[in-house]
């Protein structure tokens, strides 16, 4: 369609009726869908605290299941992660991470 583009020579931007177009290369790009990525994950957690905090923890728990753990699954392992409440680092103990290897009703694969 018709709109207005600017170029650079590792970018470019088209502005449209249709909304708005960006191309970017090499490091700006990753950079770029490194930050949509955590927009994704922002949205998410809004959602999970706003569901959370209107008491609605089914549909929270919903959101968990279908977005996070079906979408980041990767084979049919999982881990069960002790983080240390104080640091927010990983717990690393004998037996830990937990391996996750059958699914259940509440974590289903």
């Amino acid at each position: 369609g018709s709109g207005v583009s600017v170029e650079t020579k590792h970018a470019s931007v088209t502005f449209s009726a249709e909304g708005v177009d960006i191309g970017l290369e090499g490091d700006l790009k990753e950079h770029y869908d490194r930050v949509q990525g955590g927009i994704k994950w922002v949205k998410r957690i809004k959602r999970i605290g706003s569901k959370v905090a209107a008491g609605e923890i089914g549909t929270a728990f919903e959101i968990i299941k279908e977005e996070i753990i079906k979408e980041n699954l990767v084979g049919n392992e999982m881990y069960l992660y002790l983080i240390d409440e104080l640091t927010g680092d990983p717990v690393q103990a004998e037996g830990w991470p937990i391996k996750i290897t059958e699914p259940s009703e509440l974590v289903p694969y």
